[in-house]
């Protein structure tokens, strides 16, 4: 009976770690492009409140297809593109 008793428990107990860590890598997922973009144009915001939205997205596309392309994870620029 005791025996019973104990593997019941331990399978409860085995059970509810597997869970805790299965809840622990959903929340280390990447980020997915929409929620990068978010990220990107509140990141500008911050940077230079004069900037345009669409200017920002912009800003934010190129920095976003650069990072996927060579596979980086650096912030994106901060500063606004010249056009001369």
């Amino acid at each position: 009976m005791a025996r019973i008793l104990y593997s019941s428990i331990f399978a409860a107990a085995a059970l509810l770690g597997a869970h805790a860590f299965a809840d622990d890598s959903v929340s280390r997922a990447a980020p997915t492009t929409h929620q990068s973009m978010k990220e990107c144009i509140e990141k500008q915001k911050t940077a230079d409140v004069t900037m345009s939205k669409s200017q920002m997205a912009r800003i934010c596309r190129d920095e976003l297809r650069r990072q996927k392309e060579l596979g980086e994870s650096t912030p994106p620029p901060t500063d606004t593109p010249h056009d001369h």
